[in-house]
């Protein structure tokens, strides 16, 4: 068996895939600022998502969870993680160490998979949650960048099927 034809052939791959982007679009931000930034973002967003959850009516059964005590604890559990990322943040600030640079080729893609989200989410009630979410999930995959038909259907109906069972199945959620 000849192995140098291998060698070569995945030397070609290597090459292509680590292949330095274009500095047109190359995009350079310390990881430090880049977590203060995102994390007053998000806290911003959470916080309101908190404010809207917390206007949401109690639950008529007191041993239960109702509809305004999901969203909240989904809310107090991302600010919690948000305010970790603030912190760490800053302590990467305060260190100023040279390679925690983020380097991104793609804007144009994370600013597209932005937009993807916020339009099919506000959509989602008319599309129905489980095609919403699958479709969803395949477009952020394409805009990410897989192009393999396997991974993009397994990951679409994989997270469309999962999200299913947990709220129809397993938390008696009904979609209708």
């Amino acid at each position: 068996m000849n192995t140098s034809s291998v060698s070569a052939a995945s030397a070609k791959a290597k090459k292509s895939i680590t292949a330095p982007c274009n500095a047109e679009s190359l995009i350079k931000v310390p990881a430090g600022v880049l977590d203060i930034l995102a994390g007053l973002i998000l806290l911003g967003v959470f916080g309101w998502y908190g404010w809207a959850a917390l206007q949401l009516p109690a639950s008529l059964n007191p041993n239960a969870i109702g509809v305004g005590e999901f969203p909240t604890i989904i809310a107090v559990a991302a600010l919690v993680s948000v305010l970790l990322m603030l912190c760490l943040g800053v302590l990467r600030c305060m260190r100023r160490s040279p390679e925690d640079v983020i380097t991104t080729c793609r804007p144009l893609s994370v600013v597209l998979a932005i937009l993807l989200l916020l339009g099919v989410g506000s959509y989602l009630d008319k599309l129905g949650p489980v095609i919403g979410v699958a479709a969803l999930s395949a477009l952020v995959v394409l805009v990410a960048g897989e192009r393999r038909p396997l991974q993009i259907t397994a990951v679409s109906l994989g997270l469309s099927a999962g999200l299913y069972a947990i709220f129809v199945l397993a938390l008696g959620v009904s979609f209708s």
